[in-house]
This record gives C-alpha cells, sequence and structure tokens, in this order.
C-alpha cells in the first residue's frame, strides 16, 4: 500500500512537467490553406511581385497561444531532391509580423498575404513557403511549412505604354542629353569661340589729326550764297563795309601818300 502511494503520488508530480515538455517538443498543428488570388493555376509572372495568401485555422484542440513571427518562401530546382546541393535555387525575400496572433476569431481564418518576385527564364519550378510561429506559453519558436508546391513562371506581356518602361526611356535619354551637353561645353565651346573672336581696333597713331567735315557752300539760284553756316560775326563786319563805302571788287585801291603802286608784270 505504502508503495503504491508513494508511486501514485510521484506520477502525480511529473505529469505537469511531462506535459510541458510535450508541449514544448511538438510543433503545433495549423490547418493553412494556400491560394494564388491572381493566378488561380499557378502561373506566375517573371519579374512582377506575385500574391499567395495563407488561411490558417487554429484547430479547437490547441489551446496555446500562438503567433506569427516571419513568412519566408525558396524557389526549389525539380530535377533535385531534398537534401542535395543546387535543391534550393534561390530564397525569397522574408516578411517580419509583430507577434500576429493566430487564433480564428467566430470561425473565421486568419488571412496572411505574401508577395514574393521570380526573376527566372520561363520555366517550371517549385517553390515552398514556411511559417515561423512561437508558442506564447513556452516561448519556443516552431517552423512550420505552409505550402510545397509547383508553379509556372511565364514572361508578362509586352506593353509600350508601360509607364515604367517609359520613365526608363526618359531617364536614360535625359542622361545621354546630360553628357552630349557636358562634352560639348567642356570640349568644343572654347575652341570656337577661340576662333570666331573678333579683331582688336587699332588704335590711332599719336599726332594723327582727326578728319573733320567742314560744310560746303552752297549756292542758290540768284547767285548768293546761304548764310546759315557763315558766323554771325563776319556776317556784321561784311555788313559795315558796306555801309561805309568799300569798294567793290571791281574797283581799284587808292594809293596811300608815300606808298608807290606797283606796276603789273606785263
Amino acid at each position: 500500500m505504502r508503495f503504491s502511494s508513494f508511486l501514485a503520488t510521484a506520477l502525480l508530480a511529473l505529469a505537469p512537467a511531462a506535459l510541458v515538455a510535450a508541449q514544448a517538443n511538438d510543433t503545433p498543428e495549423l490547418g493553412i490553406v494556400t491560394t494564388f488570388p491572381n493566378n488561380p493555376f499557378s502561373i506566375v509572372k517573371n519579374g512582377q511581385p506575385n500574391t499567395v495568401v495563407f488561411s490558417i485555422t487554429n484547430p479547437p484542440k490547441e489551446d496555446r497561444l500562438l503567433t506569427l513571427q516571419s513568412v519566408t518562401g525558396a524557389f526549389l530546382n525539380l530535377k533535385k531532391t531534398d537534401g542535395q546541393k543546387g535543391r534550393v535555387v534561390r530564397n525569397m525575400t522574408t516578411t517580419a509580423f509583430k507577434s500576429r496572433p493566430l487564433r480564428s476569431v467566430g470561425g473565421k481564418p486568419v488571412q496572411i498575404p505574401f508577395d514574393f518576385v521570380p526573376e527566372f527564364k520561363p520555366q517550371e519550378m517549385g517553390v515552398e513557403f514556411s511559417l515561423l510561429v512561437n508558442d506564447e506559453q513556452t516561448g519556443k519558436k516552431h517552423r512550420i511549412e505552409a505550402y510545397r508546391g509547383k508553379v509556372q513562371v511565364i514572361e508578362p506581356p509586352k506593353n509600350w505604354f508601360d509607364w515604367q518602361l517609359l520613365s526608363v526611356y526618359a531617364l536614360g535619354l535625359a542622361f545621354v542629353a546630360g553628357a552630349a551637353l557636358f562634352a560639348y561645353n567642356t570640349y568644343l565651346a572654347p575652341q570656337t569661340s577661340k576662333k570666331a573672336a573678333p579683331k582688336k581696333p587699332v588704335a590711332a597713331a599719336a599726332g594723327q589729326e582727326k578728319k573733320v567735315d567742314r560744310p560746303t557752300l552752297v549756292k542758290t539760284k540768284s547767285g548768293a550764297y546761304e548764310e546759315d553756316w557763315i558766323p554771325e560775326a563776319h556776317i556784321r563786319a561784311r555788313k559795315t563795309r558796306s555801309a561805309g563805302g568799300a569798294l567793290s571788287s571791281g574797283d581799284d585801291e587808292p594809293v596811300s601818300p608815300g606808298r608807290k603802286q606797283r606796276k603789273g608784270r606785263k
């Protein structure tokens, strides 16, 4: 009796520890449904973001509080098996979440979107997605596989009026124009300005007289000259001589006493 009671007490004491250890080592089971909303046939476009949505339901038996830490994925080589070198072609970019609870409310699943961008030639590739889940009760993190399957990588249809493509062309043309302008201003413009520089006028020699335009005499129809250009002092002097009986150009000039008259040459 004493041994059986002691054994029962020991089992009851070890039961909580065993339960916690089992929860710590046990990966939580989640109901996950993976869909490609924009590509129902798992067709993904090369070089463009593709969205996959995980609809997560927490089964009733899972009474632990689970939170989502991150979602990641990888592209797989279908010709290789797990563990072989070259099986993982390229890892996807990890999307982090701030401890998002995974408990469904009102029976509605928790939807987690995830975007990935393939950059490969058109081909069929394998993909896998996984969730990093944290158990808030034990503090342990679990890596849960959400999806593993195949996708068909195709090239998106070309559109000549694609704004992204047009912006790339515009930036390229602006860069080429700027480089050409810089080369012209650096190498060609200085040489052209030197050739086209005008010669400086030669300074006038020292002591050289400046030409002065003198007015020409303008004769009117009556035979008199226009007096507009003649200084006023000369005009007054001429009038004074005329009033005082000045000799005309045809009269002989009187000879003053003591001055002999010269004879003209014959």
